[in-house]
């Protein structure tokens, strides 16, 4: 304590706001530039030096040319697939191969998130085709978008937000894309969400928590004590008859304070969660700056072993400026991202067989490789002239920076003060559920605001200049509500430009072809003006001044709004489809016709859920782990033959929900909307669902004297209320390499709650 004592004495000689405002935005943009160029070129040099064919630190067996499994990405899902598959297979050898590097000091962060989405040395840096419909204030009109390349991939730059989506977006993948295969169903992906997660966000005390969220698992779910007007808004909201909730919970149709990847207010990217801070695995190669290419294949015909089907038997790479071939025995797996699996399949010789026809590529197989590209549209709306909000300027001092180095709180450990999530339904969602998301962008009028935004989205930083002008130079506290279509109906295209593997792939993503697209938005806009104008808790006026080419329409009317939708709209990075499930990738994630290659990324959604894409591209990579280390059915495969000799194969998750909601105390955050359950639990009845209802399971009740169970108790419900397994999860548990506590109990395991 004498150290802090000492600490904040220094610190108290310093104000807790800057006085005069100070240029930190410019600087933080240009000391990061050139931070990250500095890292980058010293990590490179490290890596050609202590990985030559001279000198090579590497353990003997990833000097190898030869491996077990080959998988080409270290991002969200790569380096989770890359993980798991080597804890759970000793005796295999894996190589992960990836285009970037080690993160750097700064992507570990939150804060710094605004700034490191388009680092060249460390990001991939794309434009959209100019989009007809939308963009209209983006330079060219074309949206920009970035992906992390270095490990961890976009963990390691995003805004780390926790969103899963709606469950109704996931019943939708199993009867709309997966042929009804119960596997790609909510219930079961729920536990491939849990089994990633170490959840102690704003609802870990509840006891419905224990349902719906995972405890133990790799990777921490967090909330962060700095977001400007989170109160204003929740109160906002409760004003206008929003429930305030958990939205990764039962029901998503809630307001709520954010949830994030970090840890003790550091960004937690799949890097750090599953690799660098859980233990290296002997048996995974890691190949930094590999560049791959091509994927290799070999013909059935003339092996014979594979009915004439082509298969994936090697990839080519180059690093450091040499071109480089390895071979797989058994698979190939593409965790490239939504832009880069597409790319190298079409590269490949995977993909419409015109196209590549037209390229002059040898066509392997002909499937609609970089079809169904869909992505969320965002728009601003406002800004509101509203306090508090984050002033780079005037809120970066000693103070923040000590507060985050003593206690991993305060601004640089939140997120580009995000403060406050939203989601709800517009007439146009079909079917009938939540479609629109808003994030509260508690962030000032600053004079660089114009650069960092144009850096974000694209957007024409004149533009910006002239309709922010004059309250951006008088540093003016402001919100912006950032509001998205999370089920959008217009679909669009990625294909190659050229056969230069170097070169980026024409994405067009037609934001807004779609009418009612813009009727939705439109819809959600007016949503959003009202919140802040007609509520007690907000009460603000939008901007003054019409947006720069919406001049001439009547201010506020629904044409004015459309003209602002049609400026202001692009990429939220949320990009999915283009080797979609059902259509590129069958239900085993395998792509058609062809043996031994998977893809397992982003890009196998078939569609965009109601949320941040972070979520379910972790979990798609549980669930893709799965499907390699158990074969076709992964975890439901293990589970039918469990079925076979018990009563029931499934819990109803609102009657359990209903169940806790008895015996636990039901406490909203920040002390908004303090309500209690009743205090008994009736016993309950659940049923299995295999063609026939079956033997009825009851819960135990509790004592009506006892209204505040402990979480032990709310644990017995859940132990008592679903069935005990045969199965030994030890195994699984152990292949987790949990780093926080050794939770190997049934009642963590994924199959546990395998619903």
């Amino acid at each position: 304590m004498t150290l802090i004592n000492a600490i904040n004495k220094i610190l108290g000689v310093f104000p807790d706001r800057w006085p005069i405002p100070l240029p930190a935005s410019a600087v933080i943009v240009v000391a990061l530039t050139l931070s990250i160029n500095s890292w980058v070129a010293f990590d490179r040099a490290k890596d050609f030096v202590t990985e030559n064919e001279l000198i090579n630190l590497t353990p003997k067996h990833c000097q190898d040319s030869t491996f077990d499994y080959i998988i080409v990405g270290a991002g969200a899902a790569g380096m989770i697939v890359a993980t798991r598959l080597a804890n759970a297979s000793r005796g295999a050898t894996i190589l992960l191969l990836e285009a970037g590097g080690e993160p750097s000091l700064l992507n570990d962060l939150p804060s710094m998130d605004f700034f490191l989405l388009n680092q060249k040395e460390n990001t991939w840096i794309y434009n959209t085709t100019p989009q007809a419909y939308a963009c209209g204030a983006c330079d060219d009109r074309k949206s920009l978008t970035t992906r992390g390349r270095m490990l961890g991939g976009s963990t390691s730059t995003n805004f780390m937000m926790y969103v899963r989506g709606n469950r109704e977006d996931f019943n939708r993948w199993q009867h709309e894309d997966a042929g009804g295969d119960p596997q790609w169903s909510y219930k079961a992906l729920l536990p491939y969400f849990r089994k990633s997660e170490d959840y102690n966000g704003a609802y870990a005390n509840r006891g419905e928590s224990y349902v719906y969220h995972g405890k133990g698992g790799l990777l921490n779910i967090a909330t962060y004590d700095y977001m400007p007007g989170i109160d204003q808004f929740l109160n906002a909201a409760r004003e206008k008859g929003y429930p305030i909730g958990d939205y990764n919970g039962r029901d998503q149709e809630v307001f709520s304070p954010l949830e994030v990847t970090t840890q003790n207010g550091f960004r937690e990217s799949t890097y750090r969660a599953f690799y660098r801070d859980t233990g290296k695995p002997y048996n995974l190669c890691v190949r930094k700056y590999a560049h791959v290419t091509k994927v290799n294949f070999a013909n059935g015909n003339r092996h014979g072993n594979y009915a004439g089907r082509p298969r994936a038997v090697g990839v080519t790479y180059t690093r450091h400026k040499k071109e480089y071939t390895v071979w797989v025995r058994k698979e190939v797996i593409l965790s490239a991202g939504v832009f880069g699996s597409p790319k190298l399949l079409l590269l490949s010789g995977v993909g419409p067989a015109y196209d590549l026809q037209a390229m002059n590529i040898p066509v392997v197989m002909d499937l609609p490789v970089g079809h169904n590209l869909q992505d969320h549209t965002y728009t601003i709306v406002g800004p509101f002239l509203k306090t508090p909000s984050l002033n780079p300027n005037r809120d970066i001092t000693p103070q923040a920076a000590a507060s985050f180095l003593l206690s991993g709180s305060g601004a640089i450990a939140a997120p580009a003060a995000l403060a406050g999530v939203g989601f709800f339904r517009s007439p146009y969602a079909k079917p009938s559920y939540a479609d629109l998301q808003v994030v509260q962008l508690s962030v000032a009028l600053y004079p660089e605001l114009p650069r960092d935004l144009n850096r974000l989205f694209g957007i024409t930083e004149s533009l910006l200049d002239s309709w922010f002008y004059p309250y951006h130079l008088q540093n003016t506290d402001a919100r912006f509500p950032v509001l998205w279509l999370g089920r959008p109906k217009s679909v669009g295209q990625l294909r190659l430009a050229s056969r230069n593997p170097e070169d980026n792939p024409i994405i067009d993503p037609q934001y807004l072809k779609h009418p009612e697209d813009m009727e939705a938005l439109l819809h959600g806009f007016k949503k959003v003006v009202d919140l802040y104008e007609n509520t007690r808790s907000l009460n603000t006026t939008i901007f003054p001044k019409p947006v720069p080419g919406c001049e001439n329409l009547v201010f506020k009317s629904d044409n004015y709004y459309r003209c602002v939708i049609r400026q202001f709209s692009g990429s939220l990075y949320h990009h999915v489809g283009t080797c979609a499930l059902g259509k590129v990738v069958d239900n085993s994630l395998r792509v058609k016709g062809i043996d031994g290659l998977r893809v397992i990324d982003a890009s196998v959604i078939p569609r965009t859920p109601n949320g941040n894409t972070q979520a379910s591209t972790i979990m798609v990579g549980e669930k893709g782990a799965d499907l390699v280390i158990y074969g076709d059915k992964g975890w439901n495969g293990l589970k039918e033959g469990f079925y076979e000799h018990e009563k029931y194969n499934e819990v109803d998750l609102d009657n359990l929900y209903s169940q806790i909601k008895g015996v636990h105390n039901y406490k909203i955050f920040n002390g908004i909307n303090d309500e209690q359950y009743g205090a008994g639990a009736e016993k309950s009845k659940v049923y299995h669902d295999n063609e026939k209802r079956s033997e009825q399971i009851s819960y135990p009740s509790f004592s009506p004297s006892s209204p505040h169970s402990s979480e032990e108790e709310t644990e017995k419900v859940l132990r008592a209320s679903v069935p005990e397994t045969s199965l030994d999860s030890s195994e699984e548990m152990n292949t987790a390499n949990f780093k926080r506590s050794p939770l190997h109990l049934s009642v963590h395991s994924p199959e546990y709650y395998y619903w």
